[in-house]
């Protein structure tokens, strides 16, 4: 067997290991998620506080992650529904702890947040199957615009 054809063969056998790794850990992903198992974690989170809706078929839970001395801490609100106990995640996420926070339900399907500097908001996405409709009202108290007159 000449040179070129051996380096060729390791190759293709290399790449072999590395597809059959990777569909082994995709594997085991699945599994977990089909049996819905939970690996260990390196981020901590802490719940702050529950605002329930008026017709208390919805809970907004407030709360904050920590995820190592690399990282600032990430506040964030989940939307519970209380009657098929799902839970939508990922609505609303701040850079920091929700000190000055505000949340409130203004009707069964509007919750308003309020009182935090736009500039802490890292994302922000409604979405209609959460059955409540998120309101941003940020603080103005660090507005650096000024208006001409």
């Amino acid at each position: 067997m000449s040179f070129v054809a051996s380096i060729k063969k390791d190759i293709w056998n290399l790449g072999a290991v590395c597809f059959f790794i990777w569909l082994g850990f995709m594997a085991i992903v699945y599994a977990m998620d089909l049996f819905d198992i939970e690996g260990p974690s390196l981020c901590s989170y802490t719940d702050v506080a529950e605002f329930t809706s008026p017709n208390g078929k919805k809970i907004a839970k407030l709360g904050y992650s920590d995820c190592g001395a690399t990282t600032s801490w990430q506040s964030g609100i989940r939307i519970v529904d209380v009657e098929t106990g799902k839970v939508f995640r990922g609505l609303f996420g701040l850079d920091g702890k929700p000190e000055s926070l505000q949340v409130n339900w203004k009707s069964n399907t509007k919750l308003i947040v309020a009182n935090f500097p736009i500039k802490n908001l890292l994302w922000f996405k409604n979405d209609n199957f959460a059955g409540a409709w998120i309101e941003l009202q940020p603080s103005m108290a660090n507005k650096s615009l000024k208006q001409d007159k």
